[in-house]
């Protein structure tokens, strides 16, 4: 998980929050074997204890990426290219951020739920790497996250990374270690807890939190449960005209043996009073399908609701605030009801209101050169020009 924040700093960073690894329950310790019998796909099981004690080396601990392209969008791997002194080098990598601190925390992961995880937080140089900050961005926002992986080494008093019960090849358990980077990977990681899962951009509504794809299963899920449900309502209807038609047959032939045999009335009541039954059972089934299919309209309506809001929200990303304004009481009559609402004519009309604030600016610059090529040639000029401001990046 890697949350990056939407706004920049002044020196053109980007925070962000990583979770760079899960950490196994203490009960996966199997001391009969001498192992984790939790791992992740590279056999490590991180216990808390141990983690903790590593956990100030995440400050200053680099953010880095293996970029396959010259614009710097495409991410590969770690960037290893050989051992030096016993250490890994990583000359194909480049560090984009810095981490700032890190702690261990409960987090919702979308796939196992609730997990114990190693959290890193730090800044990425968004001046740098503009182009994959911004594809970043894009990723995300249309559900596509990049994996990472975490980098450990050995600690200053000893030449080797120290594993409870020795190094092994599955459950081996780092006891005395340091955190030495972090890599955003293009390639399938050790750990799948350590992914990105959303930028820290939050929108008014949670509706837009869904992208095109999401709203557009649900809705086909919906139909497919209406359909579903309507074949089976059809299939009980059938199955009601049939069994009425065979009871109003058997009473038929009842009677019929009643006079041809004089059979018991009692009989025939109690042959009429069991279609009857049979009767009131399917259309009280009947009925709950058909409070099912209305709970599945509704639903399908909530759904449609939120794709056409979804729709509208990717519409008015272009335009700012002040823009939005224009058409501030159409925004808010589509959102309370988007299945009415037309997209195309709130768009018209933020245009709309662009282009007369662009004119009346334009007319007010032109009475304004008007007025000072009509003026006083000789007037004296006693205020000193202006210096517009502006920001220095050195």
């Amino acid at each position: 998980m890697f949350e990056i924040s939407s706004r920049k700093t002044k020196n053109g960073r980007r925070k962000f929050k990583i979770v760079l690894h899960k950490i196994f329950p203490d009960s996966c310790v199997d001391e009969a074997i001498e192992a984790g019998t939790e791992y992740n796909r590279n056999g490590i099981t991180w216990i808390q204890e141990y983690c903790e004690k590593a956990l100030e080396s995440i400050k200053g601990m680099s953010l880095r990426c293996e970029f396959l392209d010259e614009d710097r969008t495409e991410i590969h791997g770690h960037g290893y290219t050989e051992n030096a002194d016993g250490d890994p080098v990583f000359e194909n990598a480049v560090q984009i951020g810095t981490f700032t601190k890190g702690y261990i925390q409960e987090v919702d992961d979308v796939d196992e739920g609730h997990i114990i995880a190693v959290i890193g937080e730090g800044e990425i140089d968004a001046q740098c790497y503009h182009n994959f900050v911004t594809k970043l961005d894009e990723d995300i926002a249309n559900g596509k996250y990049p994996y990472g992986s975490v980098e450990i080494l050995h600690t200053d008093e000893n030449e080797a990374i120290v594993y409870k019960y020795g190094y092994k090849e599955l459950g081996r358990i780092p006891m005395e270690f340091v955190y030495s980077g972090y890599a955003l990977l293009g390639i399938q990681p050790a750990d799948d807890s350590a992914k990105l899962i959303e930028l820290n951009e939050k929108h008014k509504e949670d509706l837009t939190a869904m992208n095109e794809d999401q709203v557009k299963a649900i809705i086909k899920d919906t139909l497919d449960e209406m359909n579903s449900r309507q074949t089976e309502i059809e299939s009980i209807k059938e199955t009601c005209a049939s069994e009425i038609a065979e009871a109003k047959e058997v009473a038929e032939t009842a009677i019929a043996e009643k006079n041809e045999v004089e059979a018991s009335v009692e009989e025939l009541k109690a042959a009429l009073e069991e279609a009857k039954a049979e009767q009131k059972e399917l259309n009280e089934k009947y009925d709950e399908l058909w409070a099912e299919r209305c709970e599945l309209e509704k639903a399908l309506a909530e759904a449609q609701a939120k794709e056409r809001i979804a729709n509208l929200n990717n519409a008015l990303a272009e335009f700012n605030e002040d823009e939005r304004a224009y058409a501030a009481e159409e925004i808010n009559a589509f959102n309370e009801n988007p299945l009415e609402g037309e997209i195309n004519s709130i768009i018209d009309k933020i245009h709309i209101g662009i282009g007369k604030a662009a004119k009346a600016d334009a007319d007010a610059k032109a009475a304004e050169q008007n007025a000072a090529e009509n003026g006083d040639i000789f007037e004296e000029m006693h205020q000193a020009p202006t210096v517009e401001e502006d920001g220095d990046i050195f």
